[in-house]
């Protein structure tokens, strides 16, 4: 209703003594609907549940508006068609984008209303007592805006403290008592003797079933069911990067980010660092280094030479005195401009602006052996900046407790990237680089 408001009843009003409705007209209104039905089912707009945050209901919109608009546009080049001026589309394409969003919110808080006052809500029971099905029931009861009512759990044995309001054998009484809606099942929790009694119980009600996993050391990744034929396989993405329209974004942000640095910085830094070395050790302006990268791949990394030329620098970190370093290397180093050339490692896709440090290859062996989901670091590109420092955990590694800090905060980012937070670590980076930090030598 809202899209032909816009764009059919709109065009109709701003253009008062044209017939809208001629045969031209109406397969261009019937295209728009299509396309638009089309890119709501591809994008699962309208598969909103409880559980639905209004992040991921704003994004799913801006992809859908962004495709619509280029594919509105291509009606043009296949048909000729006079139709909206184009300094109306300029202001129509963000007006419908703005009441779309306004409605899709209003109704988003308006079920949250009406559940929050005692509204459409589900009758939840969980079976199996774990520490995950405790949290759950935290969720339960302290998200009443979700419109669940938790009823209690199912196990061994009965503890009203604990809200465990029935054993195994109890299962379908309490299903038929308590009206129960969902059930959660913690797989691992219920007992292999029981399990069979259990699933035929569950079966034999129109209840709505919900698996509780345990992953073990792989809890921290996103997982999708997919079916191989009739085989259902756990696929696993590590984090909002598994997905390729993210992975794209950031990928399109690297290319013209590095290209401007690159143009507007590199370009001449480079040339005045070559006329200095001139009159300096003539070693070089460009170092380059073997590291680890993305799926544990090995590039090779660009920076400006700080260092004289030695048999150490794929095994041993820069120190605060260390005497290999120049005196331009040092200004280079406490600047951090010998970290420029690695816009052309994001430039050719090797890196990306921001993203975990990547390590010399002889610390990546040594580190994955001490530190717990130290590879998870490597299932996205190692960026020029990170998480980790921008919160102060760069330059040399001393102790272990030092690596483990680092490589937690980039585990942070690998499970919580957004495009938002990229530009939040850019802009902490460069507040860092004016205030200056300690361990930047």
């Amino acid at each position: 209703m809202i899209l032909n408001l816009f764009f059919v009843a709109g065009f109709c009003y701003l253009t008062p003594l044209r017939n809208c409705f001629n045969g031209d007209f109406m397969l261009f209104y019937s295209y728009l609907n299509f396309v638009w039905l089309v890119l709501t089912l591809s994008f699962g707009a309208n598969k909103i549940s409880r559980n639905t945050r209004k992040k991921e209901l704003f994004f799913t919109y801006v992809k859908i508006i962004v495709f619509y608009f280029f594919i509105f546009l291509l009606f043009f080049q296949l048909f000729p068609l006079n139709y909206f001026p184009r300094q109306d589309l300029k202001y129509l394409f963000p007006a419908f984008f703005t009441v779309l969003i306004i409605w899709k919110f209003l109704l988003y808080y308006s079920f949250f209303f009406y559940r929050k006052l005692g509204y459409n809500f589900r009758n939840v029971l969980i079976i199996g007592y774990t520490h995950k099905t405790r949290d759950l029931q935290r969720y339960f009861i302290g998200s009443s805006w979700n419109g669940y009512k938790f009823l209690g759990f199912i196990d061994d044995r009965i503890n009203k403290r604990k809200r465990i309001i029935g054993n195994w054998e109890m299962l379908k009484s309490i299903i038929e008592k308590q009206e129960v809606d969902e059930i959660y099942l913690a797989w691992d929790q219920v007992p292999a003797d029981k399990m069979q009694k259990v699933t035929e119980v569950i079966r034999e009600y129109p209840v709505k079933l919900r698996i509780i996993p345990d992953f073990g050391e792989f809890e921290f990744l996103n997982a999708d069911l997919v079916n191989y034929d009739l085989v259902p396989v756990l696929q696993f993405h590590s984090g909002p990067l598994g997905f390729w329209y993210n992975r794209f974004i950031k990928r399109l942000f690297d290319i013209l980010f590095s290209l401007v640095i690159i143009l507007g910085f590199l370009s001449w830094i480079s040339v005045i660092l070559f006329i200095l070395s001139l009159f300096g050790s003539r070693e070089g302006v460009f170092f380059r280094q073997k590291r680890t990268g993305i799926d544990g791949k090995v590039f090779m990394c660009f920076k400006f030479r700080t260092m004289r030329i030695n048999p150490d620098a794929d095994k041993e970190q820069a120190t605060r005195h260390d005497r290999r370093i120049t005196p331009l290397g040092r200004f280079l180093r406490k600047s951090s401009l010998d970290e420029l050339p690695q816009f052309i490692n994001v430039f050719i896709g090797n890196m990306s602006v921001v993203g975990p440090r990547p390590h010399m290859l002889k610390h990546t062996r040594q580190y994955r052996q001490l530190v717990k989901r130290f590879m998870l670091r490597h299932t996205v590109k190692p960026g020029i900046t990170g998480l980790a420092q921008v919160r102060g955990f760069r330059g040399e590694i001393r102790r272990i407790s030092e690596i483990k800090n680092r490589v937690s905060l980039d585990v942070k980012y690998v499970e919580t990237w957004s495009f938002g937070l990229d530009f939040k670590i850019i802009f902490l980076t460069v507040y860092n680089l004016v205030k200056g930090q300690k361990k930047a030598y």
